[in-house]
C-alpha cells in the first residue's frame, strides 16, 4: 500500500517544489478561466515513485478518424487538468477519473471532453491522470492510483476559492476501471490530517457526490471474474486485498450520493458492479441513482453512437440539478 505523503519535515527539493506550486495557483482567477492548466498533483515526485524516470507513452486511437483518443500508459507523474466555466458564482466541480484497465488513461472521451461538456452547464471538471498499475520497469498495483485521486480532491478543495469552486461540492466520476479508484474515494475517507505542514493535505478526500460511468467497483471473483485482480493487486492477491477494493463492501451511510450508468450487455465489466453498489447504498440509506440501458456496450464515454445509453450526461446534468449543485 502506497502511503498518502503526509510528512513533517520536506526535504529541500521537495519544499521548493511545493513553494513553486503555490506561486503557480495563486494566480488571478481569469487566467484559468479562460484556458485549462495541468498542474502536477504532488509536490515533488509522487510518493512511492521517486526517481523513476521511464517516459508516459501516448497512443492516439482516434488520429486516423478525425479526433483525438488518446490513451497514455506509463504515468509516473500524476497531475490534474483544470477546466474552469465562466461563473459569477462558486460552481461545483468534478475530479474525473478515466478509464483504461488500470494500465492506461484513456484521456479524452472519459476525460477532456467530460470535462468540457460540464464547464458548458456551468461546472468545473478536473480531468485526472493518475498513475497506471505497472509499467515496462515498475509495479505500483492500484494503490498508487486511489491515493492520486484522494489527492486531486483534496487538491481541488484546497484551491477552491482561487477555482471559484464551492468547497462543499466537490465530487467525483470514473469511467471503468477510473470508477474503481472514484467508488473507492466515495467509501474511502478521512477529514485530513490537520497537523501536515502541506495545506493540501489538511483537506478531506470526501466527494460530495459520486458518478461513476460503467463501473468496476468490486474485485471479487463473483462479480469481476477475477479478470483484473492480478493488474490491480500482482500475482498472488489476497483475500485482504480484493476486499479492500471491493467498494460495494464498505457502503455506508456516509458514502455520498451517486449516480451510476451501465448498460445490461456490457461484457467487460458486469452490470453486476453497478446493482451491487446500488443496493448496498439502498440497505444504507444513501440516495442513488441508476441510468441502466439495454444495450451500449462499453466504453463510449461521452460520445454519442446513437444508443439510449448516450442520453446519461443529459440524465447526470439533471440528477445535480435535483441535488442543487447547478442552477
Amino acid at each position: 500500500m502506497i502511503p498518502i505523503d503526509s510528512t513533517t519535515t520536506l526535504s529541500f527539493r521537495r519544499y521548493a517544489a511545493f513553494l513553486l506550486q503555490l506561486v503557480v495557483l495563486s494566480g488571478p482567477l481569469s487566467a484559468f478561466a479562460a484556458e485549462p492548466i495541468e498542474l502536477p498533483l504532488w509536490t515533488g515526485d509522487a510518493p512511492g515513485s521517486e526517481n523513476i524516470d521511464e517516459a508516459e507513452i501516448v497512443v492516439d486511437r482516434g488520429a486516423d478518424k478525425g479526433y483525438r483518443d488518446r490513451s497514455i500508459s506509463q504515468v509516473h507523474r500524476p497531475t490534474i487538468t483544470v477546466y474552469l466555466p465562466k461563473a459569477k458564482q462558486p460552481t461545483a466541480a468534478i475530479v474525473i477519473c478515466p478509464g483504461g484497465g488500470f494500465s492506461r488513461v484513456v484521456i479524452d472521451k472519459e476525460g477532456i471532453d467530460f470535462a468540457k461538456f460540464l464547464n458548458q452547464h456551468g461546472v468545473a471538471g478536473i480531468v485526472l491522470k493518475y498513475r497506471t498499475a505497472e509499467s515496462k520497469a515498475h509495479f505500483y498495483g492500484i494503490s498508487a492510483a486511489t491515493a492520486d485521486v484522494q489527492r486531486a480532491i483534496r487538491l481541488t478543495r484546497a484551491r477552491a476559492a482561487q477555482w471559484n469552486i464551492d468547497p462543499q461540492m466537490i465530487g467525483v466520476f470514473g469511467f471503468s476501471a477510473g470508477g474503481s479508484i472514484a467508488s473507492y474515494a466515495a467509501t474511502h475517507f478521512d477529514p485530513g490530517q490537520r497537523s501536515s505542514l502541506d495545506p493540501v493535505e489538511r483537506q478531506s478526500c470526501r466527494p460530495d457526490f459520486v458518478g461513476l460511468g460503467y463501473p468496476l467497483v468490486s474485485l471479487r471473483n463473483e462479480l469481476t471474474g477475477g479478470r483484473y485482480q492480478k493488474t490491480a493487486f500482482g500475482e498472488n492477491p489476497t483475500p485482504q486485498q480484493i476486499r479492500q477494493y471491493s467498494n460495494e463492501l464498505h457502503v455506508s451511510k456516509n458514502t455520498p450520493p451517486s449516480f451510476l450508468v451501465h448498460t445490461e450487455d456490457d461484457t467487460a465489466v458486469p452490470v453486476k458492479n453497478t446493482h451491487q453498489f446500488a443496493a448496498a447504498c439502498k440497505d444504507a440509506g444513501v440516495p442513488c441513482t441508476t441510468f441502466v440501458r439495454e444495450k451500449g456496450g462499453h466504453g463510449y464515454g461521452i460520445k454519442d453512437r446513437g444508443n439510449p445509453i448516450n442520453q446519461w450526461p443529459t440524465a447526470f446534468v439533471e440528477w445535480l440539478q435535483e441535488r442543487g449543485l447547478m442552477e
